[in-house]
């Protein structure tokens, strides 16, 4: 696990060579566990086009699904034997072994110092000591079959999509603080997919089937206002600058609500595909597409940014941090590495 083969590939302006250019970031996946996959060939090079973006990836054996970045470590759930490996953001190696956590892991957050994972199948979240490496404490009991997590105001969140619920644990003690009524209808359980961001005073809850993103207020944890229609089959959700970013896998769209208002922002970004997960950070917003793409949005135009990334098999999830973007990728036992 410790030495990973390095596929460099230079990508930039697709359309001149025929490259497809349709395109598309805690949220979880509920995914069958993907197949084994024959691993990049060591010190092969690829160039699809003029240069504009480094793209790296990185062998992980053990299907990296959900992945976070903090300072200095960048955190991948491996989906068999429900691990979690810590990879040096520099060279791109897993650093000593990875770490067993819950039964059935699905999403990881990076938060006060340490590594929050939830795990679906035993409705627990296992807190990391990211200056150790060690799991503190005994796994904290959240809500049924949780799939997604995110950090903020002081604590960490869990969607627990059996119950339609929001669990808030405070991020010092790892003490449960509250749980919420149900916040989406029953229907809208038990989803495959989860998308969960905290900021500007409340949760932000993607309910896929409904179509619709719930604000839960922080301080009561009960519902504010009415859902907010986005696309068809929101999954993905980020919080930055005052906006919500929703990716809308079946329809192949982004939505942006303002934070303030909890009102829609201009039309869907449409990028066809089928944008699965969404992730801000360091001034950026970024989509991750199933199909195979990675694509940089434009927050003030609203619009792609550019021509989208292309990668190898299925990526699930991404996290920006340490100067690049990072993309697991379960199907091919990669981490794509995105230079900013």
């Amino acid at each position: 696990m410790r030495t990973m083969n390095t596929r460099l590939l230079i990508v930039g302006t697709c359309l001149a060579l025929g490259v497809a250019g349709g395109a598309t970031a805690c949220g979880g996946t509920d995914d069958a566990q993907p197949p084994s996959a024959t691993p990049p060939t060591e010190g092969t090079t690829t160039t699809k086009a003029t240069s504009a973006r480094t793209v790296e990836e990185f062998q992980v054996d053990g299907a990296p699904t959900a992945i976070a970045a903090d300072d200095g470590a960048v955190w991948v759930v491996l989906d068999q034997g429900d691990r979690v490996a810590r990879i040096d953001p520099g060279s791109g190696e897993v650093v000593g072994e990875p770490i067993p956590v819950g039964n059935g892991a699905v999403g990881v957050v990076a938060a006060a110092g340490d590594v929050w994972v939830v795990s679906r199948y035993d409705n627990t979240v296992t807190r990391i000591d990211s200056s150790t490496n060690q799991v503190v404490g005994k796994p904290i009991a959240v809500g049924g079959r949780p799939m997604a997590i995110a950090a903020g105001e002081g604590s960490v969140w869990t969607f627990n999509t059996q119950d339609g619920t929001v669990t808030r644990i405070e991020a010092k003690t790892g003490e449960v603080l509250s749980t919420s009524p149900r916040v989406v209808s029953r229907d809208a359980g038990n989803a495959d997919y989860a998308g969960l961001a905290v900021g500007d005073g409340f949760v932000w809850v993607a309910s896929p089937s409904e179509g619709s993103v719930v604000r839960v207020d922080v301080d009561t944890s009960r519902p504010a206002g009415k859902p907010i229609e986005v696309g068809a089959g929101p999954t993905g959700v980020a919080i930055a600058d005052g906006a919500v970013w929703v990716t809308n896998l079946d329809d192949g769209s982004v939505s942006r609500i303002d934070t303030g208002s909890g009102e829609l922002v201009g039309a869907p970004i449409v990028l066809g595909g089928q944008p699965v997960a969404v992730a801000t950070g360091e001034g950026a917003v970024w989509v991750v597409d199933q199909s195979g793409t990675v694509t940089e949005i434009d927050s003030e135009a609203n619009a792609p940014a550019q021509e989208p990334v292309a990668l190898d098999g299925r990526p699930l999830s991404l996290a920006i941090g340490n100067g690049a973007v990072w993309v697991a990728n379960p199907f091919s036992n990669t981490v794509a590495r995105i230079a900013l």
